[in-house]
């Protein structure tokens, strides 16, 4: 595995790395990037700023808004909490795995992601993680879809996407986050709280600082690298001047802007939400003449593929479902919806 050291405070910088180190420097072997950022609240790539935080309040608060490319929930950032980038090598068009890697083919890294997507995440997401924490004292556990849980209260969740041969994927550990700042700014899914029958955001997250009698972070992310090399050896690695001027030039160009941040707001003749145990999904349809003239899909829900694929499929296609259907055949539908399939979705779209 290699780490790469990289110390930056904005997230779209780590999103920009992250598709510098797929496209450009391809390696053969997992990659790690650990990363600390300044008051960011982090929605998923199929999110609505506006629905999922307190904006008037982010902005008065100096708190930045970033979307990153995975699907999944917003999550609040800080100096407090640890950000964590695995890259693995992912599907056909990935580069032979080193040998010395435990899983030693990257047909092995797709079969595992793709049919059992939990033991995938257990083995190299939440494992080390909770290696680490059961260093310091603690126990924690995988939950749900990609919840880590420390006595029943959240540390950590993860997301993913494939990219470029490979498959990616980031987790946020509350070390010693600001609790009060991200239970104000994340405006929550009532829904959401009513079904996990709890009372509100704060009730459902700890610091794992609360759990542990050690409380450097400094110490536990250096714990956390160990863990992560255990998994076959570990490098370290700094990115070149020239490589930083292009990770800067990614994350100006893309990953910096509100055209990415804050994207297109729906504004469409046909909306509807639902929430299913794989994530809630919610629909814009512009509706003229029986035919879906443009679409927007979004939601909490973790997929590995663009949405913005099932979108063009309905595009042109008649608000009919077996039109609809016929459309979506075309598309891999819980690639893009994660756990989520057909018929979830077309429970939504009419």
């Amino acid at each position: 595995m290699i780490y790469f050291e990289y110390d930056q405070p904005k997230a779209a910088s780590f999103f920009a790395a992250e598709e510098y180190v797929m496209q450009t420097i391809q390696p053969s072997e997992a990659a790690l990037l650990l990363w600390r950022i300044d008051d960011t609240v982090v929605i998923g790539a199929n999110q609505i700023a506006k629905a999922e935080c307190d904006l008037a309040y982010a902005k008065a608060a100096g708190i930045t808004i970033a979307r990153r490319p995975s699907g999944g929930g917003a999550i609040f950032a800080d100096r407090g909490t640890l950000e964590y980038t695995i890259i693995l090598p992912y599907g056909e068009s990935a580069p032979a795995v080193e040998q010395n890697h435990r899983l030693s083919k990257s047909e092995d890294v797709t079969a595992k992601a793709s049919a059992d997507p939990k033991s995938f995440v257990q083995d190299w997401l939440a494992g080390p993680v909770i290696e680490t924490i059961a260093r310091f004292g603690a126990k924690a556990s995988l939950e749900g879809r990609n919840d880590i849980l420390i006595d029943g209260k959240k540390v950590s969740g993860v997301s993913q996407y494939v990219r470029n041969g490979y498959i990616c994927s980031h987790g946020t550990l509350l070390f010693d986050a600001d609790m009060e700042k991200l239970t104000r700014v994340l405006t929550v899914d009532r829904e959401k709280i009513e079904t996990k029958a709890i009372a509100s955001v704060r009730s459902r997250v700890t610091n794992i600082s609360d759990h542990i009698g050690e409380k450097g972070f400094e110490r536990f992310r250096e714990v956390l690298i160990e863990c992560y090399g255990a998994k076959g050896g570990l490098s370290r690695r700094k990115f070149e001047p020239g490589e930083l001027a292009r990770i800067d030039e990614i994350t100006r160009g893309r990953y910096d802007t509100p055209e990415w941040n804050f994207g297109r707001e729906p504004a469409f003749t046909f909306t509807n939400r639902k929430r299913f145990p794989g994530g809630t999904i919610e629909v814009f349809l512009d509706i003229k003449g029986g035919e879906i003239r443009d679409a927007r899909i979004a939601g909490d829900f973790l997929a590995l593929r663009p949405v913005a694929e099932l979108e063009e499929a309905l595009r042109g296609t008649p608000h009919r479902e077996d039109a609809v259907l016929e459309a979506l055949r075309m598309t891999d539908v819980s690639a893009c919806l994660g756990s989520l399939g057909e018929q979830e979705l077309l429970g939504v779209l009419f």
